[in-house]
Formats: C-alpha cells, structure tokens, sequence
C-alpha cells in the first residue's frame, strides 16, 4: 500500500522531477514509525481500555471513564506543549551541526516539563471531584469516577518526561526508537489493563482502578527504556559533553516557556474541544456520552496517518528552514497534505462501511449500536478540515510560528465552537441523531475555520522567518 500511495503523489505533483524537499520515500520512511507510534500511544490505550471497561462493567462504569478519558487527553495534550517548542529548537541546532546545543536543550526541556506534570497532578489530586459535578454527570458516576482520575493523572504525570525524551529523538530525526519504545508501552499496558480490571494473569481485580494502574506502570517502564537509550546510545555521545540532567539555564528555560506558552494555550483550547463536547453531550444522557466516546475513538483511529504526518512535518520543516531551505520546506507541506488525504480517506471508508460492527465491539447489550452507527458516517464527512488544520499547525510549529497557531486556534475555537455547540445542545430538536450531528458537527466546523486561516498565513512566507 505504501508503494501504490507514493507512485500516486509522485504522478499528482510531479514529485520525481523535484530536488526540493525530502522525497517521497524518505517522508514514508519517517512516517511509518510515526504511524505506529501514535497508534500505540495515543489511539491504541482508550481504545483497549473502552472495550475492556464496556464488556465487563455497567454502563455507567464506561461512561465514568469516557468523562475522564476526555479531560485526560486534555492533560496529554498539554504536556506536549514544551517537548514540541524543544522539538523546533533541537531540530535547528542539528540542521546546522550544533550538536552540543542539542544536548544543553534537552536538559531545558526535560526539567522545566517535568516542572509542569507535578503541577497538573497537584491540581488533579484535589479538583477531580469538582471536574465531574461540572461536566454535569450523576452523583453515582462522580463517586466512580473521581478516584479513577486521580490515579490516572498520576501516570499522565510521567508522559510529560517522557514527552521531553521522545521530542529528542524525534528532533534528531529517530522516529524508530520512540516506536519500539511505544511498542513496549502498549504491550505493557494491554497486558496490565486485562489483568488489573478483570483479574487476570493472576494479578488482582481492581476494576475501572485497575486501568489507571495499569497507565502508572505503562509511563514508568516506557521513561526507563527512554532515558537508558539516551545515556548509553554511542551515537547521542556528541550531543552530550556531560549529563543532560545536569543541564539547566535559566535563560534558555524561559526561552522555552516564551515559546511553548502558545503551544500550551493552542493545544488547550484545541483539547479543552472534547471535554466541552462531551458536557453538552451529557445533557442527552448516558448513552450519548458512551456513543461519543466510541465515535471519537474510532476516528482518532482512522486519524492516525495524519497525527503521524503532523509529527513528521513539525522536524522536517524545522530541519529545513535550519538548512536555509525554505522551498524544501514548502515542498514537505505539500507532500504531506496529499499523502495525509490519500491514507485518511482510505481508513475512514474502511471504518464507515463497517459502522454497525466497529461500534458494536464496544455495546455488548446492544444499547446504542443502532445510533452509534448511524451518526458515525455522518461525522467522518468532516474529517477533511481537521486533518488540513492538523498538517499545517505541526508545519507552523516546525518554523516556530507558534504564536499564529495559538491565534488562530483560540480564536476560533473562543468565538466559534463553543458558542455553536453550546446554541447546538440548547436547541429544542426532537430527532436525537440529528442533535448529536450539530453539537459533534461544531468541532470539525470550526477546524475548517481554522484550516482556512492557516492557508492564508502560509501563502505570506512570514513563518519562514521566524526567529527561535
């Protein structure tokens, strides 16, 4: 398949005619690993953890957790925030052979997120009670499900070290250990999830508690096999005149935040999205919320090519633009674009001409089947605008521009979505289905908002000038 996708994009743009740019072999190679990384790390464990929980607890149970699943991506989403600004930083320094600054940056990046990831589970710690009652959900699910949130948000506190190690690589141009390393995770994860909610394996039934240890030890072993790769590799030896732990500027830290703030307020906003969604979805009841949670796992899963496209971009324009070749750039953005609409198109019809059996996996009782996979074709006629949007923010963030990212973002997501899905869940509509498309509807609304003002930002040539 990977093949037949390359000759197709060569044929459409003329590909094999261009010295500009990675070729179309190197950006699938980079890609591949990429893929599997985002499956595994952020697609794979909901979606393990969602069939487990729905096949064997009550409804309310899974609705617990889709609620916290929503505010946890949330949280993830955040702390991708700094490892990506190190990402553009790094990733110039190597374009230009700076290879010790490489080292220094890491230690920046490594202290300052893992700063912030204690921050978050303080918060966590004491608000997770109060995060239910606002997402407006029954007493019984609050009392399920804050605990449950509490653990979970302690193993989201080792993703953000994590984040810093794999944003290293990535910047350095290694897709491949950061996907051996989510390998490890996954299987980890699948193993103690099974064993933990159902009591298997001869470990102990902790039910919907399970998981969120499940995650504790899945972010542990992953940021050991993360860090001794990155001490012990003979290959990281010229990054590194001394230990990176050791390595903190102050200068260089703030530096950091004054570009990872953007990031921070463009992915929260962004993220914040779904745990909007899922509160107006509430007001519909239990079975709208587990319906969304299945709907929204499927697409993220059909999403995967350009989640991983938009890894790939953020690096590649980075590294460019740190060569001094801006037309290289432009010429990756272009490529992607099209192989992200090639493999995003092939996997949403694959997922949409199998609607009734893909939500069925997660609704044993047959509750919600017959919605789940109506509304599910529906929403996937959308996905167009996000994955544009998507592809071109990581583009952005590669040059540094995150400040437009930001912009754009909150903006529209501020006086766009959540006015729209707000009127949307407030609207006396009687057909159900009909109501879930234009609250969940507003969401890829407004990232064709978004993919618009993108488009226009980069047609300027401003964001290859940016200072980092």
């Amino acid at each position: 398949m990977a093949k037949f996708v390359s000759y197709a994009v060569e044929k459409v743009v003329n590909i094999r005619r261009a010295k500009e740019g990675e070729s179309i072999r190197q950006i699938l190679s980079y890609w591949l690993p990429e893929l599997i990384s985002a499956m595994i790390l952020i697609t794979l464990p909901p979606i393990v953890d969602s069939y487990v929980v729905s096949n064997s607890q009550s409804l309310t149970s899974y609705g617990a957790l889709a609620m916290a699943t929503n505010f946890l991506y949330t949280l993830t989403k955040f702390a991708e925030a700094i490892p990506i600004a190190g990402i553009a930083i790094i990733g110039r320094y190597n374009g230009a052979k700076e290879y010790e600054k490489c080292g220094r940056e890491l230690g920046n990046t490594f202290w300052t997120t893992s700063f912030i990831g204690i921050l978050q589970f303080v918060f966590i710690f004491f608000a997770a009670e109060s995060i239910y009652r606002w997402l407006g959900v029954s007493e019984e699910m609050v009392q399920i499900g804050a605990p449950f949130l509490r653990m979970k948000s302690f193993g989201i506190m080792l993703v953000f070290s994590l984040l810093s190690f794999i944003g290293f690589m990535r910047a350095v141009k290694n897709t491949r250990m950061p996907m051996i390393i989510n390998l490890t995770g996954i299987a980890t994860f699948v193993f103690f999830d099974i064993g933990l909610v159902l009591g298997r394996f001869g470990l102990p039934q902790l039910n919907l508690h399970g998981s969120a240890m499940a995650t504790i030890i899945q972010f542990a072993i992953m940021n050991m096999i993360a860090l001794g790769y990155i001490l012990f590799n003979d290959e990281y030896k010229k990054y590194f005149t001394k230990v990176f732990f050791s390595v903190f500027n102050v200068k260089r830290a703030l530096n950091l935040l004054n570009l990872s703030w953007p990031i921070m307020i463009d992915k929260m906003s962004f993220a914040l999205c779904y745990v909007w969604l899922s509160k107006m979805l509430a007001t519909m009841g239990t079975f709208a919320i587990t319906t969304y949670d299945v709907v929204k796992n499927l697409e993220r899963f059909a999403f995967l090519p350009a989640m991983a496209f938009a890894q790939v971009i953020t690096f590649l324009v980075s590294n460019r633009l740190g060569a001094k070749d801006p037309e290289g750039a432009k010429n990756n953005i272009k490529k992607i674009l099209l192989l992200t609409a090639a493999t995003v198109g092939t996997t949403l019809s694959i997922l949409c001409l199998n609607a009734r059996y893909f939500v069925g996996l997660f609704d044993p009782k047959n509750q919600f089947t017959d919605f789940g996979s109506i509304v599910l074709p529906m929403i996937s006629l959308l996905v167009v605008f996000d994955f544009i949007q998507v592809i071109l923010a990581g583009a952005l963030r590669g040059a540094g521009d995150v400040r437009t990212v930001m912009k754009v973002r909150f903006f529209s997501c501020a006086l766009f979505f959540y006015p729209t899905c707000y009127l949307a869940a407030k609207l006396p509509i009687d057909n159900e289905i009909i109501r879930f498309f234009m609250i969940y509807g507003a969401y890829y609304l407004t990232t064709g908002i978004m993919s618009f003002f993108f488009l226009k930002h980069i047609f300027t040539n401003k964001w290859q000038k940016k200072e980092i």
